[in-house]
């Protein structure tokens, strides 16, 4: 187990209780210094175990190591000190210890999800041995690394398909051609009334499937020589050093739409599977202690679609993306919450579906975790919509505080801007220096100004978005209990009281809960427990709330976060908690 101690003794801190040790941020901006905001004033351990904190990288657009204005291996090398420095004793850093990289094999792509080669970086990341380095650093900071594949299609020039096609020019039938075989070929008048299906040139009635694009063709992964292919690509990665597989386009694969299918939840179970077995032989290679590790290599898929299509593929052994809660050109249910808008969705509401969905995967793998995230590389920038920096800073503590892991996509934490289409929302990193000359990704076409500055600007400024984000981190780090407890909802009564939702909710003969009492749209309360700790977690959206929490009579004071100024208090069973505010107490 690794101990952290994320404040050393020189740096700023206040004593907030005998109970609660709470810090103000170094004064490194101009104004009054807010009054609650938390830095570790305690020793703590993050369990060995994929309840992480990721940072979602696109490589390409991060940071440039070789000078030739792409992003690359290289460069996200020397810029590992932004993320995690390694160094206990420091606050400057984020203090993520998981990153997800987006793709990073041989493609003709800028955003390579289509492979020619599983096996070899692409040239414009760099090198193997850059990768192998890039593994060494992470171990030396507690970093796993998640990699991205891609394993729905390939690229229209991998090797395998140019054979294909060459077949079926040809004049060779599918069953006749183990190459065509890898993929799905039919003569015109076979094709299926669901999929997208290609033209083959220079045939006169071949089509293959492509459901993604002409230049994507899919994967038959009921082929023998393919899973074949996949176990060796599996081996290849984790015994160079990948934890886990960050896996894409998940409901496709078997499958012409986003369903959960019995052809699709055999493939990903006999993946998930051995990926579990090949896990558990590379940890006994390299020594790995099992921390409580249900299995040894947790992968987290992509299924974009309503919360009973994601649960059902937990039923195949991985994590799946909260999709219910996150992303979508909308946005989700945490940045609603968070919100101002009309739209918002009710806070209580929120938490106790959250609870359910967590008591749900956990009864079809008692070693689920959730992945929460509020936007990735699919979505438009959270920052260039609805939300005030305020607003932004309470989004991102309200997801990141919830159980199982939470995803982190690059820029986020700078209030990243970009809207319109996939290279607008993969934009360069903000460094506000030489790191940050990078060419656009092809087709890039934003221009509003980002408006929350550069990494140089928030860096050092105590009321930055990126300061928000670093505290909040230390918050989530210091109560392990937060990412791998278990999750109890609790909503206020008509008195003002924290209880348990269920006792309102059993009472509420048609009423909305927001009825009962109106706090109970703009606050989130809930319990998580792992092993024998609990902590209570309260944030507040609304404006300035006190709550009774007599209920919590034997919890402490032990952590706050405040976005927009002002203190969290507990006196006398009374919670006071600022507008854009959260207090975590702890049962002492």
């Amino acid at each position: 187990m690794k101990l952290k101690r994320m404040l050393s003794a020189v740096t700023c801190l206040a004593v907030a209780s005998s109970f609660a040790l709470s810090a103000v941020a170094c004064d490194k901006g101009d104004g009054p210094q807010p009054d609650a905001t938390p830095t570790n004033t305690d020793v703590y351990e993050i369990p060995q175990d994929y309840a992480r904190t990721y940072y979602e990288v696109f490589v390409r657009s991060f940071a440039d190591g070789n000078g030739d204005g792409i992003g690359d291996i290289r460069g996200l090398i020397e810029n590992l000190d932004y993320l995690n420095d390694g160094d206990d004793s420091t606050t400057e850093d984020l203090g993520i210890n998981g990153i997800w990289m987006m793709p990073i094999n041989s493609s003709p792509s800028y955003h390579k999800y289509d492979v020619t080669d599983y096996y070899d970086i692409d040239d414009e990341y760099g090198t193997l041995e850059d990768f192998d380095e890039l593994v060494e650093e992470c171990d030396k900071r507690g970093i796993w690394l998640q990699m991205d594949l891609v394993l729905n299609h390939t690229s229209s020039q991998h090797p395998w398909f140019l054979k294909a096609l060459e077949d079926a020019k040809n004049g060779y039938e599918p069953e006749d051609s183990e190459a065509m075989q890898r993929y799905v070929f039919v003569h015109e008048k076979d094709k299926p009334g669901t999929g997208t299906y290609r033209k083959v040139t220079g045939t006169a009635d071949m089509y293959y499937l492509g459901n993604f694009s002409h230049d994507m063709p899919d994967l038959n992964l009921a082929n023998e020589s393919v899973r074949e292919e996949i176990k060796k690509i599996v081996d290849f990665w984790l015994e160079r050093g990948i934890k886990s597989f960050r896996l894409d386009a998940v409901p496709w694969a078997c499958a012409d739409a986003v369903i959960y299918t019995e052809e699709n939840g055999e493939f990903w179970s006999w993946f998930n599977d051995y990926c579990d077995e090949k896990g558990a032989q590379v940890a006994a290679a390299q020594g790995w202690a099992n921390d409580g590790i249900g299995r040894y290599s947790y992968n987290v898929g992509e299924v974009w679609a309503s919360g009973e299509v994601v649960n059902a593929y937990f039923d195949t052994g991985m994590s799946n993306f909260n999709y219910s809660y996150s992303g979508g050109s909308s946005y989700g249910s945490f940045a609603q919450v968070a919100s101002s808008q009309s739209q918002r969705v009710v806070a209580a509401n929120l938490v106790n579906n959250m609870a359910n969905t967590q008591a749900d995967v956990l009864a079809r793998d008692e070693h689920a975790i959730l992945s929460n995230f509020l936007t990735n590389h699919d979505n438009d920038r959270l920052a260039a919509m609805f939300l005030t920096d305020a607003k932004l800073k309470s989004a991102a503590s309200l997801y990141m505080l919830m159980p199982g892991s939470c995803y982190i996509y690059y820029g986020e934490e700078l209030g990243a801007m970009g809207t319109g289409s996939d290279p607008n929302r993969r934009l360069p990193f903000n460094w506000g220096d030489e790191r940050g000359d990078l060419e656009e990704p092809t087709g890039a076409d934003y221009e509003s100004a980002q408006k929350y500055g550069s990494w140089k600007d928030q860096t050092e400024t105590y009321d930055s978005i990126l300061t928000y984000y670093r505290n909040t981190i230390k918050l989530r780090n210091r109560f392990p209990e937060i990412a791998h407890g278990v999750m109890t909802a609790y909503a206020v009564d008509g008195a003002g009281a924290l209880v348990l939702g269920d006792t309102i909710r059993d009472g509420l003969n048609g009423a909305s809960i927001a009825n009962i009492n109106a706090l109970n749209r703009t606050i989130a309360a809930y319990t998580i427990t792992w092993k024998d700790r609990t902590v209570a977690i309260v944030h507040n959206f609304g404006e300035q709330a006190t709550l009774d929490v007599s209920a919590f009579a034997d919890y402490a004071l032990v952590g706050t976060l405040t976005a927009g100024g002002g203190a969290v208090t507990l006196s006398n069973g009374s919670l006071v908690l600022p507008s854009n505010s959260v207090a975590v107490l702890k049962a002492q």
